[in-house]
């Protein structure tokens, strides 16, 4: 008997389909017969049941489920978002009448509007504060007058009711709250736009700090997102504005609200910033332990750290009031040490941490004694690749060495990517501006306010530059602006004559010590293997290091295709309203003849092409949709995407 495996025949013996044969026949037989014969048993005698463990764990208990891996999701109504909006109808009546009162008074000026938009925000109150302080960080798009007064916002609120509180965390911890607390204060010792702050103790006696997230806020935040949506639309449609031209806006500050909305995400980090300090090799600054088992999305546990606010400090020092300095002294506190250590703790969050602090105002900074430093609120953080780090690297350093031309390149890869722009206009420009940046950090300490050394006019040479090349600025760049001008502002406040140059200088020294001690640790705690790990790791390194040559160096400088886009984005423009117009002209055609038909008259097809052109309506419409195209145009052709304007 032959068959086909592959290519090759099997050949079974006749000898051997007999035996099998044989032995299937003798198996039913004694089946049937209910007997059993010499080396086959019965049926019976194989299928019955055997001990077996009894199964006291439901079987449910175990099934396998994917966790959540998304952050809370918040929703809103359609009529809460009306009501919002006749809010901020309110709000924009107010600034626009005062604005308008100035102006006819002869009193109108930049600062006086900025003053005004903030304090009718603070009027406002709710999302308007939280909204006015993330504005007050899109230094690319508004004016600095308007950030640096935005940025003075006051976020506090009154409190809600102590009983919604305890509900929300009765709702986190799933039991009682007086089965976790011994005592719970329920005046709260901060109420904020987004939530209020108590005090409690747990029943082990230990003293805890409980932040719940405001009842009702987040769709109130998407209520006024969603208005902020309508109102930009509307804006961009009637080509007020460039169209798309607040979309990033609008993209990051609706990410930015949300991660402040999400408490679980601000425990991780802040856990994480407590744990890497640690790490460091300084035992001077940390943050709060955060108590998970009774934290959540709405609810953030986390350790009572007693001291002195930042701002305290540097009140006693600017005003040198007595008690303050006295209190100062007993604790140990050495506001020019406080001062040093935060920076250093700033230069370690940016170029070693995985994440920085991005919102580090002096109510967010606690000072205990001997000089320790506590980070509390990590709401909002920011970070870096490893592109951007390298370029915030060079620049600090370029800076030092009065090498203006470093600072261009190093600038220029901080603001990757570009859209089309003219490339060497850009340079240009910087390196001029950067010249006079130097000369002024040439001056001495002694003949310079302190807010003259800070880094605020570095920043504001790439914001100007944004701003006049229409060029996009990342939001973790402008989270590191922001902070980066607190930290500045708050060490130089503390201690006028620090030199943060010469500060950074010394990190990079403490730095280097602390990877020499890491490898002397890993080639004496590791075994030979460990040792081929390390250079496989530092292979790998230089190869990331080349292939980011090589992509730098294949980046075209100038796109000179940038002109031919415009003329076909104006075509495009122009065949989409042709095409608009042609289908309103034939629809009112058919409207024109079909009133005819019903009335009884004739007409001819240039009769009622006539009436169509003459319809003022008609008309109104042609000149609408003529100024709406003809500025969409316009704002493209705006944009600096030529390469024959070097001014800057």
């Amino acid at each position: 008997m032959a068959g086909h495996a592959g290519s090759r025949p099997i050949y079974i013996r006749r000898s051997t389909v007999d035996v099998f044969t044989r032995r299937r026949r003798r198996q039913k037989a004694a089946s049937r017969a209910g007997s059993e014969m010499v080396g086959y048993p019965a049926v019976e005698t194989i299928l019955h049941g055997m001990p077996r463990r009894e199964q006291v764990i439901d079987p449910h208990v175990g099934q396998l489920s994917l966790p959540s891996l998304q952050s809370p999701e918040f929703k809103t109504s359609l009529w809460l978002s009306l009501g919002r909006l006749l809010t901020w109808f309110r709000v924009l009546v107010s600034v626009m009448l005062g604005n308008l009162f100035d102006l006819l008074l002869r009193r109108d000026n930049i600062p006086r509007r900025a003053v005004r938009l903030r304090m009718a925000l603070e009027h406002a109150g709710g999302t308007f504060v939280k909204l006015g302080q993330q504005a007050a960080m899109r230094i690319d798009l508004l004016p600095w007058a308007y950030c640096v007064e935005l940025s003075k916002m006051l976020d506090r609120m009154s409190s809600f009711p102590a009983e919604q509180a305890l509900k929300a965390v009765e709702r986190t911890i799933h039991q009682p709250w007086q089965e976790i607390f011994e005592v719970f204060d329920p005046k709260p010792i901060g109420s904020a736009s987004i939530a209020c702050v108590y005090q409690a103790t747990l029943k082990d006696g230990t003293k805890v700090v409980v932040k719940v997230r405001r009842p009702g806020i987040a769709e109130l935040f998407m209520a006024d997102l969603q208005v902020l949506d309508w109102i930009a639309g509307i804006a961009e449609f009637l080509t007020f504005l460039r169209p798309g031209f607040t979309r990033n806006l609008r993209v990051d500050l609706r990410a930015i609200l949300m991660e402040e909305l999400d408490f679980r995400r601000e425990g991780h980090f802040q856990d994480a910033f407590r744990r890497n300090a640690r790490k460091s090799g300084r035992n001077f600054f940390t943050a709060p332990r955060v108590y998970f088992e009774l934290s959540g999305d709405e609810v953030l546990v986390q350790e009572f750290v007693s001291g002195l606010w930042l701002w305290e400090v540097i009140a006693a020092v600017e005003q040198k009031d007595p008690k303050g300095l006295a209190l100062i002294r007993e604790l140990n506190i050495d506001p020019a040490v406080v001062a040093r250590r935060i920076l250093w703790a700033t230069f370690w969050s940016m170029d070693e941490n995985v994440f920085f602090h991005a919102d580090p105002h002096p109510a967010n900074i606690l000072i205990r004694p001997d000089n320790e430093v506590t980070f509390i609120d990590f709401g909002s953080c920011g970070s870096f690749n490893f592109q951007q780090r390298f370029a915030l690297e060079q620049i600090v350093l370029s800076m030092r060495k009065q090498d203006a031309e470093a600072m261009v390149r190093a600038s220029l890869n901080l603001m990757e990517p570009f859209p089309p722009t003219d490339v060497p206009a850009l340079a240009k420009g910087l390196q001029g501006e950067f010249l006079r940046v130097l000369h002024t950090f040439n001056t001495p300490a002694e003949y310079t306010e302190y807010w003259e050394r800070t880094t605020a006019r570095l920043w504001l040479v790439l914001i100007r530059a944004a701003r006049k090349f229409n060029l996009p600025m990342n939001l973790q760049v402008l989270r590191m602006i922001r902070a980066t001008l607190l930290y500045d502002s708050i060490v130089l406040r503390l201690d006028h004559q620090l030199d943060r140059y010469e500060e950074y200088a010394q990190f990079m020294n403490d730095r280097a010590e602390l990877v020499k001690l890491r490898w002397r640790d890993s080639l004496r705690d590791n075994s030979g293997d460990g040792f081929f790990l390390n250079l496989q790791e530092m292979g790998r390194s230089l190869d990331d290091l080349m292939i980011r040559a090589q992509t730098t160096l294949g980046k075209p400088i100038i796109n000179f295709g940038s002109t031919v886009d415009k003329w076909i984005f104006a075509t495009s423009v122009f065949s989409r309203m042709a095409g608009r117009i042609l289908f309103v002209t034939l629809l009112a055609i058919i409207v024109v003849n079909i009133q005819h038909y019903f009335k009884g008259e004739a007409i001819t097809i240039l009769n009622s092409m006539s009436a169509v052109f003459q319809n003022r309506l008609y008309q109104l419409f042609l000149v609408a949709a003529l100024a709406l195209n003809l500025s969409h145009i316009l704002f493209r052709f705006r944009e600096r995407d030529v390469a024959n304007d070097t001014r800057f």
